[in-house]
């Protein structure tokens, strides 16, 4: 990956999860507020109206809304989406149960505001697991119509009066209708722009737009022995576009099974032209590989055939798969990545150290490399507790006979101390940033003295 910005075909929406993050904050913010003001306006009216339990308990919705904004400026989005669902459930439930009570003059309307909660999980929960994203929606769904399906009822001790709540049926209806339609305006204008963008990725790989840059790999001595191809975007409008643009969107509607085929066959055919020169022959390529490739049935046969129509020695290249694969995808990728590490394609295992990964999985499967993580490595010298992870990763990849390579230096502190931990590869600005491939081969035939055959 690269050292300060995106990376290649998978693992690369990290700029475009930013913008995600900023639009889902904007929206806890907007959303704490609403609950903060709801709170304290009820809990005026209510308070006024002698009714101090039900004041009380729309005071506890105010406080609801102060955690969401309180965390949402602490940027934790996802803490603050839970908290702000699983709070609004609570209190919509308690609240249809226990003071919404339906009678026969007046309907309980607070239940409605279910509709809107599964309607909102659905779009904001839709990086969660599937399980999880729709176990929240069955719940929120299910907890509606049972308050729906309810029979009349006699009011609770502290039930609020039908006087009182032919003031907020209005209020509660119209509010549902308005919040029904900002989430039907929020999923369609997503949907909108995924199509727009698998539309505009599309002419772009038939008007062959997209290009691979190329990122130096070097070993201890200082030789560039490798190099990442990472994709750019090469858009008539916007200039050179980084994966972090599109290739979220490209994993999601899977635009990324054919755009991970042309960086796989571009990269062979550059290991291809680069055979003819001795300065270059011997440098090896790291491609990105995303789960939804790796679960193809026939991604082996796929990257086996490129080789042989090329004409590359499988050792050349090494394809990279982050550590999540390992959990989601590990079951349908195993037999590939066997048949793969058998004719001698290395595979590298990106990312490592973020939590994914076990023990036993680097031990069944074909590992030849491991890629210890960008955020340890911006901390090594500044951070004792990132520094002795990093050794402990640096001496696990050593004890399973796997090469390491660290990512992300970004000035000489800190390739000083992973060279003095024993540390072989490395990447990262302070060695180049991804670069066209006339500047790379420039900076390879410029190395005195041509390097030799690092990986076998």
């Amino acid at each position: 990956m690269e050292s300060a910005s995106a990376s290649g075909v998978s693992g690369a929406g990290d700029g475009l999860e930013a913008r995600r993050n900023q639009r889902a904050l904007r929206l806890l913010f907007a959303t704490g507020a609403i609950i903060l003001a709801l709170g304290l306006g009820w809990s005026l009216f209510f308070f006024s109206q002698g009714a101090g339990l039900v004041a009380l308990t729309e005071a506890a919705l105010a406080l609801l809304g102060i955690a969401v904004i309180l965390a949402a400026r602490l940027r934790h989005v996802r803490v603050a989406s839970w908290m702000a669902f699983l709070g609004l459930f609570a209190f919509v439930c308690l609240f249809s149960a226990r003071l919404d009570v339906h009678t026969g003059d007046i309907p309980r309307t607070t239940h409605l505001f279910l509709l809107v909660l599964a309607g909102a999980a659905h779009h904001v929960f839709r990086s969660e697991r599937a399980w999880l994203r729709y176990g929240c929606v069955c719940l929120f769904l299910g907890a509606f119509v049972v308050f729906a399906a309810m029979p009349e009822g006699v009011p609770a001790r502290y039930a609020i009066p039908d006087e009182l709540r032919r003031v907020g049926i209005w209020i509660n209806l119209l509010t549902v209708v308005a919040c029904l339609l900002v989430v039907m305006h929020l999923q369609e204008s997503d949907s909108a722009a995924h199509r727009a963008l698998h539309r505009s990725l599309r002419d772009a790989l038939a008007a062959r737009r997209f290009v691979l840059f190329y990122q130096p790999q070097i070993d201890a001595g200082g030789r560039i022995v490798g190099a990442e191809a990472l994709l750019r975007w090469n858009d008539p409008k916007r200039g050179l576009v980084p994966p972090a643009e599109f290739v979220q969107a490209a994993e999601d509607t899977g635009f990324i099974l054919p755009l991970g085929q042309w960086v796989l066959a571009e990269a062979c055919r550059q290991l291809q032209v680069w055979e003819a020169d001795p300065r270059l022959r011997d440098v090896r390529l790291s491609v990105n590989v995303s789960g939804l490739q790796l679960r193809q049935p026939d991604f082996a046969a796929q990257v086996l055939e490129t080789l042989a129509r090329t004409e590359v020695a499988p050792e050349r290249l090494a394809l990279e798969l982050t550590e999540s694969v390992l959990v989601h995808d590990v079951a349908e990728a195993a037999a590939s990545m066997r048949a793969l590490g058998v004719a001698g394609v290395r595979l590298s295992l990106d990312d490592f150290g973020t939590g994914y990964a076990s023990l036993s999985s680097l031990r069944r499967l074909p590992f030849s490399e491991l890629k210890i993580d960008r955020a340890f490595v911006a901390e090594v010298v500044r951070d004792a507790h990132a520094a002795s992870i990093t050794r402990n990763l640096l001496q696990l990849g050593i004890d399973l006979g796997l090469d390491v390579i660290a990512e992300g230096i970004e000035d000489d502190a800190q390739f000083a101390f992973l060279q003095g931990q024993g540390c072989q590869l490395f990447q990262g600005y302070l060695f180049g940033r991804p670069m066209p491939v006339a500047a790379f081969e420039t900076l390879v035939r410029d190395a005195v003295p041509a390097p030799a055959r690092a990986f076998t």
